[in-house]
C-alpha cells in the first residue's frame, strides 16, 4: 500500500472547493506567488502528523466555523494490507482505481484532528475505522523532510551537526573506562587551575559571602573546583561545526558559505544521512528503509544558472532512489523535465478560489521515441518548459517563426500579446506532442504550422508527403478532451512560412534574414510585407487568413492557393479525391 494522493480543503489559502495532489516520484508545483504552493507542502506535513493539533492560522481565513480536512488516498494494496485492515474499506475510485481513503478533520485550533475512513457500503465517512490501521498508515505516509529558502543557516548547521554526531555520541556513552580516565585528567587540570587563580577566587568568594551574610548571617562561601558529572557523549557536538572548502578557498564553516552552497549542502546531507539511517523527524529516527519525501521550496534560489541545472539532475536522481520522493515548488522552468517518467507537474492558480491543474507524464503515455524527442528539445532549448507558466501558448515549427512572432508580439498594442509564450517545437512532427501535453494541462494554445505539399518525390515517384500527413494529426489533436476550459486554435501558413509572408524561400540564416526584414526602414508601409505586418495580431484575434478547424477546411485553402499560384511541378500539389473530407 502506498500514498497515491492527498486532498486538501479549508487549509490556509485553499478554500472549500479543495484541491488534489498526486504523490508521484517527483511532483513539481508551479504558479505565481501567493497562490498556495507552500500551503500544499504544509498540508502534507499536517497529513503526515496524523491528526496533530493545528493553530488557528491554518484554518481558511482563520475561520474555525468550517473544519480543515486533509485526506490521503492509498493505492497498490497487497494481500498483507488486506489482512491487516480488512477488505471492507477497499473500493474503486474513478481516478485512482482500487484504493482506501482516510482523512483527518480539524474543528478546533490547538486540538487533535479526528480520523475518518471512507466506508464504501454506506458511501460515506465513518469516524475512526479500521482497527490497527493507524500504525500501518503512518508507515505508508512518506516521512516529510522540509527545506525552506528562509531556513536560518546557523540553525540548519546545528541540526546537521546533531545528526552527524549521533552515532559518535552513542559510542562514547558506552565506553565507561575511557570516560573515567578522561574525568580524572580533567580533575587534575581543574585543581591546577584553581591553585593558579586562588587569590582571585578567594577575593571573589569573600565579597559574595559578605553580601550573603546581610540576609543570612554566619554563612560562608567557598569555591570547590570539580569537573562535575562528565558526559562524554555531550563533548562531541558542543561547539562543533561543519567546514567546507571550495577550490582555492580556505576551509570555512558552513554558516559562512554562500546561500546556494548552504541549501545544496542541506538537501544533499539529508539524502545521505537518511540512507545511512542517521536522520530524525522530530524525536524519532527514520529507518533507512522508511519511505520519505523531500519537501523543498524553490530549489533554484541563490543558485547560478549552470548550478540550477545540476541541482535539477540531483533532485530528479534522488526521486529515482526507491525510498525517496520529491515534492518541490519552483518558479524556474529549468526544474521541469517532462521527458522523465513518474513526474507530475501541478499548476497552482487562483481565480477567486484556488484552482489546480495537473499534468502527469505517466498519464500522457508517451512512447520511448516521444520521450527522447522531449529530452532533445529541452536539451536544445532549456527554457522550452516555460509554457507551463504561460496563460496562452503558440506552438511553432522552428526558430524562424519563433524569432519573427516574438518580435511582432513585442510591437503589438494588443493586451493579449503580453501573455503569449512561443515554443519552438523543433520541427513539425513535435507540434502534436506538445499539444497533447497542453491538452492534459488544460492550457490555451494556438498551433501555427506550414501546410507543406501533399506529395514528395521518392525513388522517381510522387508519393504522399509525411509532413502533409502530419496536418491530419494536428487537426485531430485540438479535438481531444482537455482538463479545463481551454481555448485552442489552428493557423496554417500556405504552403510555408517563408513563401506565405516573403513570397520566396529564404536563404541560409533564415531567422536572421527574417528579423532583418522586420527592421527595414519601410517595414510599416511596404506592401509586400503587409501580411507579415499584421500576422501576429490576426492570430491573436482569430482572423488570420490561415485559421481553420477541420482538415477539410485546410485542404480547401491549399486548393485555392494552388489555383491562384500555379506552383511547379504540379504533381507535387495534387490532392487525392476525397482526401481530408
Amino acid at each position: 500500500m502506498r500514498l497515491g494522493a492527498i486532498r486538501v480543503a479549508n487549509f490556509g489559502c485553499i478554500g472549500a472547493e479543495g484541491c488534489e495532489i498526486e504523490i508521484d516520484r517527483i511532483v513539481v508545483l508551479i504558479g505565481p506567488n501567493n497562490v498556495g504552493k507552500s500551503t500544499i507542502l504544509d498540508a502534507y506535513e499536517a497529513l503526515a502528523s496524523v491528526g496533530s493539533p493545528l493553530p488557528r492560522s491554518r484554518f481558511r481565513n482563520e475561520d474555525t466555523a468550517t473544519p480543515i480536512t486533509i485526506e490521503g488516498v492509498f493505492t497498490d494494496l497487497t494481500d498483507e494490507d488486506r489482512q491487516t485492515i480488512g477488505s471492507k474499506w477497499e473500493h474503486e475510485d474513478p481516478r485512482h482505481g482500487n484504493c482506501i481513503r482516510v482523512k483527518w478533520e480539524w474543528t478546533t485550533p490547538e486540538e487533535k484532528g479526528t480520523k475518518y475512513s471512507w466506508d464504501p457500503e454506506v458511501k460515506g465517512w465513518g469516524k475512526g475505522g479500521v482497527g490497527g490501521w493507524d500504525t500501518l498508515i503512518v508507515s505508508r505516509i512518506p516521512a516529510p523532510l522540509r527545506v525552506r529558502p528562509t531556513d536560518d543557516p546557523a540553525t540548519t548547521e546545528a541540526q546537521i551537526v546533531e545528526i552527524l554526531t549521533a552515532a559518535v555520541k552513542g559510542t562514547l556513552k558506552g565506553d565507561e573506562g575511557r570516560a573515567a580516565a578522561v574525568r580524572a585528567e580533567l580533575k587534575k587540570l581543574t585543581d591546577e587551575l584553581a591553585e593558579e587563580i586562588d587569590v582571585q577566587l578567594k577575593d571573589a568568594t569573600t565579597r559574595i559571602a559578605s553580601r550573603l551574610a546581610t540576609v543570612f548571617p554566619g554563612y560562608r562561601v567557598e569555591f570547590a573546583p570539580d569537573v562535575g558529572k562528565f558526559e562524554p557523549e555531550k563533548v562531541v557536538g558542543a561547539g562543533s561545526c561543519i567546514k567546507i572548502q571550495g577550490e582555492g578557498d580556505p576551509l570555512l564553516p558552513l554558516a559562512q558559505q554562500g546561500a546556494g552552497v548552504r541549501r545544496t549542502f542541506l538537501w544533499s546531507a539529508i539524502g545521505t544521512l537518511a540512507d545511512l539511517g542517521r536522520l530524525k523527524h522530530g524525536k524519532a529516527s527514520i529507518a533507512p528503509e522508511r519511505q520519505r519525501i523531500l519537501l523543498i521550496e524553490e530549489p533554484e534560489s541563490f543558485l547560478h544558472p549552470p548550478i540550477v541545472r545540476a541541482a535539477r539532475e540531483a533532485l530528479y536522481g534522488l526521486s529515482e532512489v526507491s525510498e525517496w520522493q520529491v515534492l518541490a515548488t519552483t518558479h524556474s522552468p529549468v526544474f521541469i523535465d517532462v521527458s522523465k517518467a513518474h513526474t507530475t507537474i501541478v499548476r497552482v492558480a487562483r481565480s477567486g478560489p484556488s484552482q489546480t491543474r495537473m499534468f502527469s507524464t505517466d498519464r500522457a503515455a508517451f512512447s520511448d521515441e516521444e520521450r527522447e524527442n522531449l529530452h532533445m528539445v529541452r536539451s536544445c532549448h532549456p527554457t522550452v518548459t516555460e509554457f507551463f507558466f504561460a496563460d496562452q501558448v503558440w506552438l511553432v515549427e522552428g526558430e524562424t517563426e519563433q524569432a519573427v512572432y516574438s518580435e511582432l508580439l513585442q510591437r503589438s498594442a494588443a493586451d493579449a500579446s503580453r501573455g503569449v509564450h512561443i515554443v519552438n517545437c523543433m520541427g513539425k512532427s513535435n507540434l502534436v506532442l506538445f499539444a497533447r501535453i497542453l491538452n492534459q494541462f488544460g492550457s490555451s494554445y494556438t498551433i501555427v504550422h506550414d501546410t507543406d505539399a501533399p506529395k514528395s518525390q521518392r525513388d522517381g515517384k510522387w508519393r504522399r508527403n509525411g509532413m502533409w500527413t502530419a496536418n491530419e494529426e494536428i487537426a485531430k489533436v485540438i479535438q481531444q478532451p482537455s482538463t479545463g476550459a481551454a481555448k485552442r486554435s489552428l493557423v496554417a501558413q500556405v504552403p510555408s512560412f517563408e513563401l506565405h509572408y516573403f513570397g520566396c524561400e529564404l536563404a541560409a540564416d533564415k531567422p536572421y534574414y527574417a528579423v532583418r526584414e522586420l527592421h527595414r526602414s519601410d517595414f510599416e508601409t511596404c506592401e509586400e510585407l503587409k501580411w507579415l505586418r499584421g500576422s501576429a495580431d490576426s492570430i491573436l484575434s482569430g482572423t488570420h487568413e490561415g485559421s481553420y478547424v477541420t482538415i477539410a477546411e485546410l485542404r480547401q485553402k491549399v486548393r485555392e492557393w494552388v489555383d491562384s499560384s500555379k506552383p511547379s511541378p504540379s504533381e507535387r500539389w495534387e490532392l487525392s479525391d476525397g482526401e481530408g473530407e
